[in-house]
């Protein structure tokens, strides 16, 4: 009774905040009535979501873990069936081929031959920010010119790029490309061995599958972070998940030097810390508190190099926060009003008939922030709680930007939602979950086919 009591408290409370806020938004806001309407559909999904999260979190407190395995026989348990990643990392290798293939062929098809597929390869996939990651892997951040804006991206993919420029010969471009390529293998194992922990074999592979074909996911083979940020997020997950969290805490901080959301995985370890308190898994002890706070202080080491390497080259550890600001209009804002200035946005480009605008940036910033939200409203209740936490401070950071220009991106490497689909689908029928994973592969290559032509997806 009085969990239940606190929990209705909680929500009230949340609630009221959640409705004061877009409240305060709302009456200073100039949006047309259909922009509103969006920011207020965006603004309820998510409290829909918190308001789920609330009970599963207290559940979460006292169920203790189950093993998805149980009853299996000595054949299904051998560890080339349990630990197929051989086949894995092949299948990643051959998607990753064949949206190469198809990127060279929709190029060819519309613009005839123009060399052959190697020299291709940097030439359609060396675009938005895969230049700057580049520019600063051969002569690090600098001061003048264009590139000093350089600074706001961060440092680990360019350093791993100038590493592995050395093995490709000093070709900086085939390096990014062998290890996006090597990350994004390694990311889809360790998604597998995560799903693993709450999922059997079969729906493993599908959670693994899901997230390969997600339209954003077109960019783990291309010279960008994401299949470096997804590996250490789902390192850092699968670690805190087996209560390691001082290697938790390492491969956090290298998220946290690889993209700005990766401080935010910290919230992972410490809600896996408090259900081991809850549970009675470990004895609350002051050394173990001790343990505790130093993981997380460890945890937040990446962000502060990154803070530290703005300060050393610039003399402002915030200089990247300006440039943000000055250069690219970005900052720290509400995601629902994101929502609002993305579809008034969308209105003003579908009267100004430039379907440019609408096919490659509105219209997926909006079908796939609504769609994570809808997803997630029936799913977060069946995810582990660290999981939730996770999708909600992510989805308020990724989404708050006063310039959104890569939603399907961002949301590609949120790992919740692929295990949120898959929990979803668990039950379903063979013919459903076949026909979303194609459905969400055909996304893919439509995504992918509009990057190649030049549409505005970044």
């Amino acid at each position: 009774m009085i969990l239940m009591n606190a929990q209705k408290i909680i929500a009230g409370l949340l609630t009221l905040l959640l409705v004061a806020v877009f409240g305060l938004w709302a009456f200073q806001a100039s949006y047309t009535g259909v922009a509103m309407l969006a920011a207020g559909l965006s603004c309820g999904l998510f409290l829909f979501c918190l308001l789920r999260y609330i009970p599963a979190f207290a559940v979460g407190m006292v169920a203790a873990d189950s093993d998805p395995n149980a009853g299996l026989g000595l054949r299904s348990l051998r560890p080339s069936r349990r630990h197929p990643w051989l086949k894995i990392a092949l299948g990643v290798l051959c998607l990753r081929l064949f949206f190469y293939i198809l990127a060279y062929g929709v190029d060819m098809a519309v613009n005839g031959y123009s060399g052959g597929i190697l020299n291709g390869l940097s030439r359609l996939w060396l675009r938005t920010d895969s230049p700057s990651y580049l520019g600063i892997a051969e002569n690090w951040y600098v001061t003048e010119g264009d590139p000093r804006f350089h600074i706001v991206f961060f440092p680990l993919y360019p350093l791993l790029i100038r590493a592995f420029s050395y093995v490709t010969g000093g070709n900086y471009f085939a390096a990014a490309m062998v290890v996006s390529n090597l990350c994004a293998m390694g990311g889809g194992i360790l998604l597998y061995e995560l799903a693993a922990l709450d999922f059997n074999r079969r729906d493993s592979l599908y959670i693994t599958a899901l997230m390969l074909v997600f339209p954003g996911a077109i960019f783990l083979g291309a010279p960008m972070t994401e299949s470096l940020f997804l590996l250490l997020s789902l390192g850092a997950v699968y670690c805190g998940r087996k209560g390691r969290f001082f290697p938790a805490a390492l491969l956090t901080a290298l998220a946290g030097f690889t993209r700005s959301v990766g401080i935010l995985l910290a919230l992972v370890l410490a809600v896996e810390m408090l259900l081991r308190l809850l549970r009675g898994d470990e004895k609350p002890r002051p050394i173990l508190f001790l343990k505790y706070g130093a993981c997380l202080l460890t945890a937040c080491l990446g962000t502060a190099a990154y803070l530290l390497v703005n300060y050393l080259v610039t003399g402002d550890a915030f200089t990247f926060l300006t440039y943000q600001r000055e250069h690219w209009s970005q900052s720290l804002g509400l995601f629902f009003n994101t929502a609002a200035y993305q579809t008034e946005y969308l209105l003003q480009s579908l009267l100004e008939r430039d379907m440019t605008m609408v096919l490659g940036l509105y219209l997926p910033n909006l079908l796939c922030g609504f769609g994570a939200l809808a997803l997630m409203v029936p799913a977060i209740g069946r995810l582990r709680p660290s999981y939730g936490a996770y999708f909600l401070a992510y989805f308020l950071v990724a989404m708050g930007c006063t310039w959104l220009l890569s939603a399907p991106r961002y949301l590609a490497v949120c790992f919740p939602l692929a295990l949120g689909l898959g929990a979803l689908l668990r039950d379903a029928r063979p013919l459903l979950r076949l026909g979303v994973l194609l459905a969400l592969f055909l996304s893919a290559c439509a995504y992918c086919c509009l990057y190649i032509l030049g549409y505005p997806v970044y």
